[in-house]
């Protein structure tokens, strides 16, 4: 190690956060060539009791069970116990640690009286999930026990690491944190900064990626939107990457899901921000929304819903426009006025590359945890 600060990054299903290349996979790689990353403690619920504890959430309503699943303290604990056998088991020579996410905790006596101090990195919170989901999909009372749940798991922590400000103000406003307990620690582009004095925006091509929950990520009300304004720009083209949708129409493209770790998929994955006019991801709800940060650091404006973090990686970089969630004739009309206004496009793509370039690198990121870190160790 390289410095005072040894953290150990405990997190669970890490081969999933590997292969997605998620953000959190993005702050231990940097945490570890930084010389801050002592170790990683991975853990998983096994398979079987896993699928027993989804079972037992059994609903008629498909939305319902996985939100109750979502929703299951009982998961909580039983990760607990596999966080503390993880960090048990470790061999690395830590004096802290930083956990992705509040579905667990570790027990205070694993250390055996020494005193470590905990961290958490976040893209969510539990309030602001509750704020996303219909009314009344599940009992109040459990949506109180996983708020008791959570707020015990933050109690517990010596300082919060959010990926947003609009995350952090969630966490002192809904749970009543000092501000000092909070730190807003960003997020880092996937990408390195392209060059787009070049690039040009009259492909009149709109992206969209996800890789699942087509209905809440806004896919339907996107394809409503394309249908209404292909109408007035006939030679208007939509690739949709994340899944195959099974949507086969003139104008619509879907590449399915494109493995970033495959150099194969990485570039073609790539040469879809390269082509596109437009990143439109009109989402329901949206924990963070890195892929927005991947279409800015191509010079993509981007189009949003007014919900979670949007607002702020969006219009808060003058890099695009969000919509209210559902609002297909906005959408429809902010479609046409952009993707035929390639100024309009090129300065947005402009303030997107900027935004990128100053806030959104890694390096920032482990700057601010490692300089908060130090204040415990």
């Amino acid at each position: 190690m390289t410095s005072e600060v040894k953290l150990l990054g405990l997190v669970q299903g890490w081969s999933f956060q590997e292969k997605k290349g998620s953000a959190f996979y993005q702050l231990f790689n940097e945490l570890s060539e930084s010389g801050y990353l002592a170790g990683l403690a991975d853990f998983e619920i096994p398979r079987l009791v896993r699928k027993g504890l989804f079972l037992s959430n059994f609903s008629l309503n498909r939305e319902r069970w996985n939100v109750k699943d979502q929703l299951d303290v009982r998961r909580y604990e039983l990760a607990s116990r596999y966080a503390d056998n993880a960090v048990s088991n470790t061999t690395a020579d830590f004096n802290s640690i930083i956990q992705i996410g509040s579905n667990f905790s570790l027990t205070d006596s694993l250390f055996g009286g020494k005193y470590i101090p905990k961290f958490s990195f976040h893209d969510n919170n539990c309030v602001s999930y509750f704020k996303c989901l219909p009314k009344r999909i599940v009992k109040d009372k459990r949506i109180s026990s996983v708020f008791e749940y959570e707020s015990r798991v933050y109690q517990d922590l010596s300082s919060i690491f959010t990926m947003s400000r609009t995350l952090r103000d969630s966490f002192i406003k809904d749970f009543g944190f000092p501000e000092d307990k909070v730190v807003y620690a960003g997020f880092g582009a996937p990408f390195g900064i392209r060059d787009i004095a070049c690039k040009s925006y009259d492909s009149k091509n709109i992206l969209f990626v996800a890789s699942h929950s087509f209905e809440s990520k806004g896919g339907k009300d996107l394809v409503t939107a394309f249908r209404k304004s292909r109408k007035k720009i006939p030679d208007l083209t939509l690739t949709m990457v994340g899944k195959d949708w099974g949507i086969d129409e003139p104008g619509i493209t879907c590449l399915g899901f494109l493995d970033k770790r495959n150099p194969a998929d990485f570039e073609r994955y790539r040469k879809c921000f390269e082509h596109a006019s437009l990143f439109v991801l009109p989402s329901h709800k949206e924990a963070f929304g890195e892929v927005f940060i991947e279409a800015m650091s191509y010079g993509v404006p981007c189009i949003g819903a007014r919900t979670g973090v949007m607002p702020e990686l969006i219009e808060g970089n003058a890099a695009g426009y969000v919509v209210n969630p559902g609002d297909i004739d906005h959408l429809t009309s902010l479609i046409c006025d952009l993707v035929e206004s390639e100024r309009d496009l090129k300065k947005m793509g402009e303030n997107g590359i900027f935004a990128v370039d100053s806030e959104y690198q890694w390096s920032t990121v482990t700057s601010r945890i490692v300089s908060q870190v130090k204040k415990f160790i």
